[in-house]
C-alpha cells in the first residue's frame, strides 16, 4: 500500500519501498501531468546517499520518459532543497529520500513551485498509484532515454546557489571570519556547502562526517541532541564559533554554540526572524507549527508582526506562506525563507546563521540570552519520539483523543487543544504536547518549561500517562 505522510511516501526498502511501488508513483505523476496537458513538461530527479538511491531514481525516470515527460537527472546526490528550488521553474521535482529515517528506509518527496505538493495532490497520486497494475506501466530503459534525449544528465544548480547567497553579506562574513564546524552526517550537503563557501571566498571551516555511509553509522541521520555530542565537544574544545549539523537530505538543521550547547530550530528560527527584521529590514510575519517555543510569539508581537500558526508538516507552512505576508517559517527541525523556497532548507539556514553572528559579532548563546532577557521569557523545548505498534497507537488514540483523558502534570492548565495532536497549555506560556508522526510509527512528546529539568519531568509524566518509555 502506497501512502503519503507528512512529507512524501516512505517505507522500508524491500518491504513496501520497492521498484514496483516507486514506478507506480511515477506512473501516477505522469498520468496527472499528461491529463493537465503541461507544455513541454520537465521533471528534475535527485536522490540522497541511501542504499540504492540512484537505482530507485533511475526506475522513476524510466517510467516518466515512457509517458513523454523529459527528465533532468542529477548524477550525484544533492540536497532536497536544491531539487525543491528547481521545481520553481520546471513542472515537478522528485527526490528519492527518507530524510532522517533509519538507513533501511527510503522515500519519495514530490515538489511543485518550490514546495512539497499539498495533501489533495498527494491523495491523487496515492489513488492512481494504488489502482494501477505494475504490468500495465510502460517503461523505457534509462540508457535509451539518454540516447534519445529524453533524459538530460544534469549537474548545474547555479540558480539555487545564487538565490541562497543573495540573503547574506559576503563582506561582513569575511571580515568577522568565524570558525565553523559543519556536520554532514554522511548526507548529501557536502558538495553544496563547498560550493557556497567557495563562492563566498570563505575558508575558515571544516566538514565532519562528509563520507558516504548508507548505514549512517547504524543510527538516524538526524541532527538530534544525542547524535551531536562528538561535534559539540569539538566545537567547545577546538574553539569553533559555531557548529552546524544537517540531516541526511540536508533540509534539517541544528546549531551548536561555541560553548557546546545545542539548539534546534525553535531558537534558530526565533533568532533569525528577529535578526532579519531588526537588522535587515525584512517585512512581514513569521509562521511556525503548533509545537514551538512561545518566545517567537513574544518577539513577533514586539515587532508588530503577525505570528501565524500551522499544523505540523512543512507543506502546511507553505500554504500559509502563499496566503499571508509571512516571510520566514519553520518547525523544530527546519526553516524556510519564502523568497527562496516554500520548503525547509538546512543549507540556507546554515549560511544565514553564519551571516547573523558575523553581523552582531556575538555568539548564538549571547544573542539568545539577550532576547530572553529583553522579553522576560526563558524556556527550554524538548522533544522525543517513541516507536509504537499499531495496537499501541490505537490505545493512545482512545485514551488521549477519544476519551480525552487529561494527564496529571501538577501545573495549572489554561487550555487544551486537539487540532494537531493534544496540546496542554499552562500558565506563563509553557506547554506540553502529544502527537503522532505522519511519516513513521512513532508518537512524539514535547514540552516547553522554564529549564531542561522541568521539561524532562513533564515528559516523564506524559510517558507514564500514555505508557511509553523507549525513545528513538
Amino acid at each position: 500500500m502506497i501512502k503519503f505522510g507528512t512529507s512524501g511516501f516512505r517505507g522500508i526498502i524491500g518491504e513496501n519501498f520497492t521498484k514496483e511501488n516507486v514506478q507506480k508513483v511515477a506512473y501516477a505523476i505522469a498520468t496527472i501531468v499528461n491529463k493537465k496537458k503541461f507544455v513541454d513538461p520537465i521533471i528534475d530527479i535527485g536522490y540522497d546517499n541511501r542504499f540504492m538511491g540512484d537505482f530507485f531514481a533511475k526506475w522513476v525516470s524510466e517510467v516518466l520518459i515512457a509517458y513523454n515527460i523529459k527528465v533532468n537527472f542529477f548524477e550525484k546526490s544533492l540536497p532536497t532543497p536544491v531539487i525543491g528550488y528547481l521545481s520553481k521553474s520546471h513542472t515537478f521535482g522528485i527526490v528519492l529520500t527518507a530524510s532522517h529515517n533509519p538507513y533501511y528506509y527510503n522515500g519519495m518527496k514530490v515538489f511543485q513551485g518550490g514546495g512539497e505538493v499539498p495533501d489533495d495532490f498527494a491523495s491523487k497520486i496515492e489513488k492512481l498509484a494504488n489502482s494501477v497494475k505494475s504490468a500495465k506501466i510502460k517503461t523505457l530503459s534509462f540508457e535509451e532515454g539518454v540516447a534519445q534525449g529524453k533524459i538530460a544528465l544534469a549537474s548545474n544548480y547555479d540558480e539555487y546557489l545564487k538565490s541562497a547567497l543573495s540573503f547574506v553579506n559576503k563582506k561582513e562574513i569575511l571580515a568577522y571570519n568565524p570558525k565553523i564546524l559543519f556536520n554532514a552526517m554522511h548526507g548529501n550537503s557536502t558538495s553544496v556547502i563547498l560550493d557556497i563557501c567557495k563562492k563566498l571566498g570563505f575558508k575558515n571551516f571544516e566538514i565532519m562526517k562528509d563520507n558516504i555511509d548508507p548505514y549512517f553509522e547504524h543510527g538516524l541521520p538526524a541532527p538530534y541532541l544525542k547524535n551531536l555530542t562528538d561535534q559539540a565537544k569539538r566545537v567547545k574544545e577546538e574553539n569553533f564559533d559555531l557548529g552546524l549539523a544537517l540531516d541526511g537530505d540536508s533540509d534539517r538543521i541544528t546549531c551548536i554554540d561555541k560553548s557546546g550547547q545545542i539548539y534546534d530550530c525553535n531558537y534558530v528560527l526565533t533568532l533569525l526572524f528577529n535578526y532579519l527584521v531588526e537588522a535587515r529590514g525584512f517585512k512581514g510575519g513569521v509562521v511556525h507549527n503548533t509545537a514551538f517555543t512561545n518566545l517567537i510569539s513574544l518577539v513577533a508581537k514586539a515587532h508588530d508582526r503577525t505570528d501565524y500558526v500551522a499544523k505540523v508538516g512543512f507543506k502546511n507552512i507553505a500554504e500559509i506562506f502563499k496566503n499571508s505576508d509571512a516571510f520566514i517559517g519553520g518547525e523544530t527541525n527546519g526553516i524556510a525563507l519564502k523568497e527562496h523556497l516554500l520548503g525547509k532548507d538546512g543549507v540556507l539556514g546554515a549560511i544565514l546563521l553564519i551571516d547573523m553572528i558575523s553581523y552582531y559579532k556575538k555568539s548564538f548563546k549571547e544573542l539568545l540570552t539577550s532576547l530572553e532577557k529583553e522579553y522576560k521569557f526563558k524556556g527550554k523545548v524538548l522533544e522525543f519520539a517513541y516507536p509504537i505498534t499499531l495496537k499501541k497507537k490505537e490505545e493512545i488514540t482512545q485514551q488521549v483523543f477519544v476519551k480525552k483523558e487529561l494527564p496529571k502534570l501538577e501545573r495549572k492548565l489554561v487550555s487544551c487543544g486537539y487540532s494537531d495532536g493534544a496540546k496542554y497549555v499552562f500558565e506563563n506560556g509553557y506547554w506540553a504536547m502529544i502527537r503522532f508522526s505522519g511519516n513513521e510509527n512513532v508518537v512524539r512528546i514535547f514540552s516547553e518549561a522554564e529549564n531542561e529539568k522541568a521539561c524532562l519531568e513533564q515528559i516523564a509524566k506524559l510517558e507514564d500517562f500514555i505508557g511509553v518509555k523507549v525513545r528513538q
